[in-house]
């Protein structure tokens, strides 16, 4: 199945329609309010009565925005990668030597993993609901407003590299996507260790050679740009 990850997804709903600078302004504050009691590290945190009203709000703002977008529910497929993330951290969180289940250690893993399931949701759910040119837009407001007070913001133009880094992380999943489809279908299946690794330099490779010339496409294309 292909990953979509951060992909616009065309729609004609409320989330689709709301101004992207809003859903940016809205993506930071929800990720800055989520991450705003760091890294916990003890169960009496966690579990403190601040803490648990915190995550609810944005937990519940998050799915809320859900419904705003009617996202489909296969969508959330594509956040398994939080989890096997917050599995790891929380595994080497627990690491001791000599080895002892560490409670508060499994607890602050957890919490962590929770909140990144919460800001990555909301950022799928914006970046798949905003257009790259909305974002790009949206961007390009903010720094206008700051060039009035800082006129070289404007000729260093961050508004098009940020857009462009944003923009590219859907690209990078749809290159994978392409290469490993294509490798599956032009080439034989190899087993063992030795072919699957094969298999994988392979297609590593193909990949990044693939995202280095859209990298040095997007670079000719912008200094084309910039001489006119």
């Amino acid at each position: 199945m292909a990953i979509k990850l951060f992909a616009y997804r065309k729609a004609d709903t409320i989330l689709h329609r709301m101004p992207a600078l809003i859903k940016l302004v809205l993506l930071f504050a929800i990720c800055i309010y989520t991450f705003s009691s760091g890294m916990l590290s003890t169960k009496a945190q966690v579990f403190a009565k601040t803490e648990i009203i915190k995550l609810s709000v944005g937990f519940f703002a998050v799915v809320f925005l859900f419904i705003l977008a009617r996202a489909p529910w296969n969508s959330l497929k594509n956040l398994k990668f939080v989890f096997v993330l917050g599995f790891f951290l929380t595994a080497f969180k627990m690491l001791h030597f000599p080895f002892y289940f560490d409670t508060d250690a499994l607890i602050s893993g957890l919490h962590y993993t929770f909140c990144f399931f919460i800001t990555a949701l909301c950022a799928q759910l914006i970046f798949e609901s905003t257009s790259s040119l909305e974002i790009k837009d949206a961007l390009e407001i903010i720094q206008n407003i700051i060039a009035i007070i800082l006129p070289p913001v404007k000729k260093l133009n961050p508004a098009l590299v940020i857009s462009l880094a944003i923009n590219f992380i859907p690209m990078v999943f749809a290159t994978w996507n392409r290469v490993h489809l294509a490798s599956r279908a032009r080439s034989k299946a190899k087993r063992g260790l030795l072919g699957a690794t094969d298999n994988a330099f392979t297609q590593l490779s193909a990949f990044f050679s693939c995202l280095l010339h859209q990298a040095e496409t997007t670079r000719m294309a912008l200094l084309n740009r910039s001489k006119l």
